[in-house]
């Protein structure tokens, strides 16, 4: 499994979640080296992506998910994908039996979230993490305000 990150300090934790392979997502040159070696790739980011590099990743007749809000059009070429048989696809979130499912298959699993957890009295602190791509993975705010 090859998992990307454009933090290197996430590298130890993307190798202990199983991957044999981190590349950073935001140097060309790593994600050229991987061109043709990925039979599917999940996005769960809501970033711009240099997008033609992330589908040359890809075999032939690989597939690039997404399960996101990618905030831009995907410059995408309909004869590249035709030429090598790849597909672009994505996933509506957030419907209540698509999350009963996907909670029902992590409860079965022993898929517990990577979290931190933060009091709302501290939003500021944890923002400031989120938005300093800190956050190891998701913030959770926990409510100690008095009723």
């Amino acid at each position: 499994m090859t998992a990307f990150s454009f933090s290197a300090s996430k590298t130890d934790e993307a190798c202990g979640f199983g991957a044999h392979h981190v590349v950073n997502s935001r140097d060309d040159a790593e994600l050229a080296a991987v061109a043709g070696s990925l039979d599917f790739l999940l996005v769960t980011v809501n970033v711009s992506l240099n997008w033609p590099l992330y589908l040359n990743a890809l075999k032939r007749k690989g597939t690039l998910h997404i399960v996101g809000a990618v905030p831009e059009p995907l410059p995408v070429s309909a004869f590249d994908l035709l030429a090598q048989q790849k597909r672009v696809t994505v996933t509506p979130l957030g419907r209540p039996r698509t999350m009963a499912l996907m909670l029902d298959f992590c409860s079965r699993h022993g898929i517990k979230p990577q979290i931190e957890i933060f009091p709302r009295s501290r939003v500021n602190e944890a923002m400031a993490r989120v938005e300093a791509g800190q956050a190891r993975y998701r913030v959770v705010l926990e409510s100690d305000f008095d009723r």
